[in-house]
């Protein structure tokens, strides 16, 4: 059964805090029903026209029907694989729905490729047979350079492959994007157009979920019944029933009180989610020299290893809650009773992220600082890849203070063993410097997190690694490959983070991982 309430709160210093904020989140509550803008600013801009998220499970709940025909249709044909290519908020939650469930007996297996690595997109081609594989191009603006590369590069072994390739292709994307007039070219399967007014880290129950989701077999009924259940219970003003408002008061007065580094301890058959939590949360939150800092994938450590700007959050119960609140870190328990609940956690992690922001004075809807990257990768990509100097780890690492984090960030293989090595890194960090240490993988963690390393506090320390690539993949129609492109983006990071006066500088990968 969903739950929809706020769960078990031990939370210690910070208690008072949030309880005297209730009586504010409950005015905030009828607020965001109505699509009051000013909750979160004074101008309407990316607020009014991105709160469509609202509406989404009741209103897809009524495309059920046609989502599992498209579905039936596509193994019908015989399709084995589907190749879904995007970033950020396109193709997190089709990675969740992917890793947590799998796909039913007769439906295709899902491949989601959001990086520019050369070997990833090799191992792509190679792995999945074109002739029976349905490309799915998912992106709000249809213009993100790294989707439209990768459509242009599986379009060529499509066209090597079969007579008609545009029967192989469904875009997934906002009404009058680039990809619907090329898509019309092309002789795409299928478009989707998706509610212009739901934002792409806001669209996982919405076609940028669903889609992907029907084609798996995930049972959709049920997946959104459990949406819908929180969604109501959102509506109300009463916090011991509208469990999201209520974590929205914890991360966002909590954040305030000091605890701003929110911990997920999630259960393995879920733990994919927090991934997505992770970008909803730091991209939504975190600018304006503000932000809730995520952290995922830690294995929970003895409560002598964190600071105390720790909040954790645990899904259910897991192995070492208990200590952790009898320490005196704050924890929030969310019953759960496994992937069925999957919907109904998407509702309450966008609401209580709705209300966090109105409470730190932020717009979660907008991501002011995630542009710089982009300018700074497509001039570099203009004049050409420099050579930057590495620096020593020690160097960067002698500038970590109390209450820091240390961000890696790495452009390397997401499939390789290299990231196995990179998480081993992270924890001895961690247990080296007493502070918080993430991993986020490029160019992925650009459409994530890259909004709170620029935006959010100045207590980051970025170390940068970039993995050799012995063989590029070219992409067709332009004069480069992936591997410029891969390095393009890291160049054009590392010099955005520079510029916004952050820590930051590139680490040989042996350097830091031998």
């Amino acid at each position: 059964m969903t739950h929809t309430g706020p769960g078990t709160e031990r939370l210690g210093s910070i208690a008072g805090a949030i309880d005297a904020a209730d009586e504010e989140v409950r005015e905030l509550v009828p607020r965001i029903w109505e699509r009051d803008h000013t909750v979160w600013q004074p101008e309407p801009d990316e607020v009014a026209d991105r709160l469509g998220w609202l509406d989404a499970p009741t209103a897809f709940a009524g495309r059920i029907d046609e989502l599992t025909a498209f579905a039936d249709e596509v193994v019908a044909d015989g399709f084995t694989d589907v190749l879904l290519v995007g970033m950020g908020g396109s193709s997190l939650y089709p990675e969740v729905l992917a890793r947590t469930f799998g796909s039913t007996e007769g439906h295709p297996r899902l491949t989601v490729l959001d990086s520019t690595d050369p070997a990833a997109v090799a191992r792509a081609g190679a792995e999945l047979p074109p002739a029976t594989t349905l490309l799915v191009v998912s992106s709000k603006s249809g213009t993100t350079i790294e989707t439209r590369s990768h459509l242009e590069w599986f379009w060529s072994l499509l066209s090597d492959a079969v007579d008609e390739p545009g029967r192989h292709v469904v875009a997934i994307t906002d009404p009058g994007s680039e990809l619907v007039a090329l898509a019309e070219e092309r002789g795409f399967r299928r478009v989707f157009e998706n509610p212009a007014d739901i934002g792409g880290r806001f669209s996982a129950l919405s076609y940028f979920g669903l889609v992907p989701a029907a084609l798996l077999g995930v049972d959709l009924e049920r997946h959104l019944a459990g949406a819908t259940a929180v969604l109501e219970a959102c509506r109300s003003t009463d916090l011991d029933v509208n469990g999201p408002a209520r974590l929205g008061a914890v991360l966002g007065v909590g954040a305030e009180a000091g605890r701003w580094e929110l911990t997920l301890v999630l259960p393995r058959a879920v733990e994919a989610i927090g991934d997505w939590i992770e970008q909803l949360v730091a991209e939504s939150t975190g600018k304006h020299g503000v932000g809730i800092l995520p952290i995922v994938g830690e294995p929970v450590a003895d409560p002598d290893t964190y600071d105390n700007r720790r909040l954790f959050v645990s899904l259910g119960t897991n192995e070492g809650i208990d200590a952790l609140a009898e320490a005196g870190h704050p924890v929030v328990e969310i019953p759960f009773d496994g992937a069925a609940d999957l919907g109904g956690e998407v509702v309450r992690w966008e609401f209580a992220t709705a209300v966090a922001g109105a409470l730190l004075g932020v717009n979660p809807f907008d991501q002011p600082d995630v542009q710089s990257a982009k300018t700074a990768a497509s001039r570099v990509l203009d004049e050409g890849v420099p050579d930057i100097a590495p620096v020593s780890p020690a160097d960067l690492l002698r500038q970590v203070e109390p209450g820091d984090y240390v961000a890696i960030t790495a452009f390397v293989d997401p499939g390789s063993e290299v990231v196995d090595r990179l998480e081993s890194v992270r924890l001895r960090m961690r247990d080296l410097l007493g502070v918080p240490v993430t991993l986020g993988i490029g160019p992925r963690y650009l459409h994530s997190t890259g909004q709170l390393h620029k935006g959010g506090p100045e207590r980051g320390v970025f170390i940068q690694v970039v993995g050799d690539d012995p063989e590029d993949v070219a992409i067709p129609g332009r004069d480069i490959g992936f591997s410029t492109l891969k390095q393009a983006q890291a160049a054009g990071d590392l010099e955005a983070l520079q510029a916004a006066g952050r820590r930051a500088g590139r680490v040989d990968l042996d350097a830091l991982v031998r």
